[in-house]
């Protein structure tokens, strides 16, 4: 035997990991059902430039 506990020719049995791999990361686009026109991609809420208040 070796230092290991291992007969000389012997090979080592692993248990199976019982634990889920992680999944590989799939990259997503996000998709609506319609499209928003450029001159409507904006805020509801206007607010000015001289406005101090943190919304």
């Amino acid at each position: 035997m070796d230092r290991n506990g291992i007969q000389n020719g012997g090979q080592t049995n692993f248990i199976p990991n019982p634990l889920p791999v992680p999944k590989r990361h799939e990259k997503r686009e996000l998709g609506y059902d319609h499209d928003v026109p450029p001159d409507k991609m904006h805020y509801d809420v206007v607010v000015k430039q001289t406005d101090d208040f943190d919304i």
